[in-house]
């Protein structure tokens, strides 16, 4: 067993102690089994970590630490806002159900996609419930920094993944080890780094500061076109929501990742790729060409089938039959919108778009109360909740990884980040209007007789003599 597996077996023991302390530490179990998933890496290819199922552990171990220790914050009051989100989650996971037991072409292929998905609301839901305070809401932030910076670390300096066409493969995390699914990874958590430099706590900062170049070098090897428009997005909104303090802070980490591009992108591939992404339709390249069309006869399957065909059909069943002149092989649609629709029908696309429009809507009225209390640090996070949300959708535009892990575990960050900034107004409302405490003095609370009392009359108060 070598170094790096050892470590891992000892964090994995110290965090399964620590995670029937708290739920928060359940979480940063979890984490380690989806960022450091032995298998996917040479470590832990072979031996005693070799097995599949440390995430099906991680999650259960999780679930448990959730169950017997979770307590809620004192001034918690239910968030309409969190309900219907959670609400929106549950009509999600039912549908999943419900189409793949109706619906799907192959109930058996769509069952297994069906389960992936339900796991992934419940960890919403597991997410959300771990972070009920500002100490614990940084933990899990800390530990998903910390996942990103192995990532990269291993890509950086021992060689992880291979380059294949200019681009990096082989490197990723449960449920995408494409370039295109790490470069959506890293562009998904990118502007909470950036917002990370600017922590008031030191530990954050310190890791922002380590991972930031890393993660953008690991990028930029991904060469993802997709990942490139995401992050572009990302920044132009920020940009157009931040103001005063905000837009200075961001100001600065923009002009450091820039510096950051031309520094790291020697690969003229890179930049060759990139702009391949704006030419006319001929120049366009064979790929883009290619999108286009699985684009067009998705839409034609969607309107055949607008309740959904179930998880994975249109891929391994379907998609022959509706690319007749295009290709002979099952192709993916290429676009996480409509794979969505069209799995699972309109309306789940409709439920999860509107399950991410709450999530903007808790990031932006979180950072709204931090702008009050003159906090911009914080607030700052909160325009990088937003970026990861536009970087994600961006990117999932462009590929089938808009149901992905990392996109929900992003949700459940803007729900928690919205219950901490409620309830730090309330801490703050309600030391403002506390009574002050009574103190009767040398006198027991009576008048002192040594000290004139002034004596209120219809004019107003009159000395006494």
């Amino acid at each position: 067993m070598s170094l790096t597996a050892l470590l891992w077996a000892l964090a994995f023991v110290i965090l399964l102690l620590a995670a029937f302390r708290a739920p928060a530490w359940g979480a940063a179990l979890y984490m380690l089994t989806f960022f450091a998933l032995p298998q996917y890496w040479w470590w832990g290819k072979a031996g005693p970590l070799a097995t599949p199922r440390w995430n099906l552990m991680g999650g259960v171990v999780f679930l448990l630490s959730v169950v017997l220790t979770y307590r809620p914050h004192p001034m918690a009051q239910p968030l309409v806002r969190l309900r219907a989100m959670r609400w929106m989650l549950m009509l999600i996971a039912l549908n999943y159900v419900l189409v793949s037991l109706v619906l799907a072409e192959n109930l058996d292929m769509s069952s297994v996609v069906m389960f992936i998905q339900v796991k992934l609301i419940v960890l919403v839901f597991l997410l959300d419930v771990s972070i009920q305070d500002e100490i614990n809401w940084k933990r899990i932030v800390l530990v998903m920094f910390l996942g990103i910076l192995f990532l990269a670390f291993e890509v950086n300096f021992r060689g992880a993944g291979k380059s294949v066409a200019g681009r990096l493969e082989g490197v990723g995390v449960p449920g995408g080890n494409t370039s295109n699914h790490l470069g959506n990874l890293l562009i998904t958590f990118m502007p909470m780094l950036g917002a990370g430099l600017f922590s008031q706590d030191r530990k954050v900062k310190l890791v922002a500061l380590v991972t930031s170049p890393l993660a953008l070098n690991t990028l930029l090897k991904c060469n993802s076109r997709g990942s490139y428009l995401g992050l572009i997005a990302a920044g132009s909104v920020m940009l157009l929501l931040s103001r005063g303090r905000e837009r200075k802070l961001l100001f600065g980490g923009a002009l450091l990742g820039c510096l950051g591009v031309l520094v790291l992108a020697r690969d003229g591939r890179i930049f060759e790729r990139f702009t391949s992404t704006f030419v006319g339709e001929e120049q366009r390249d064979t790929s883009a060409q290619s999108r286009i069309a699985f684009w067009k006869a998705a839409l034609v399957c969607l309107s055949e089938h607008p309740a959904g065909v179930g998880g994975d059909c249109y891929k391994n069943i379907l998609s022959r039959q509706y690319l007749v002149g295009v290709t002979d092989r099952a192709r993916a649609i290429h676009n996480g919108f409509l794979n969505e629709a069209v799995q699972w029908g309109v309306h789940s696309l409709l439920l999860r778009l509107g399950v991410f429009y709450l999530a903007f809507r808790c990031a932006r009225s979180g950072q709204a109360i931090y702008r009050r209390q003159q906090n911009f640090q914080d607030a700052l996070m909160g325009l990088a909740l937003v970026g990861g949300l536009v970087a994600f959708s961006v990117g999932g535009f462009f590929g089938d990884y808009w149901d992905s892990e990392w996109g929900l575990q992003l949700v459940a960050l803007c729900m928690g980040y919205y219950r901490i900034a409620v309830l730090r107004e309330r801490e703050q409302q309600s030391m403002e209007y506390a009574p002050a405490p009574f103190n009767p003095g040398p006198w027991g609370g009576m008048p002192n007789p040594m000290v004139a009392t002034p004596q209120w009359t219809r004019m107003g108060p009159v000395m006494p003599g």
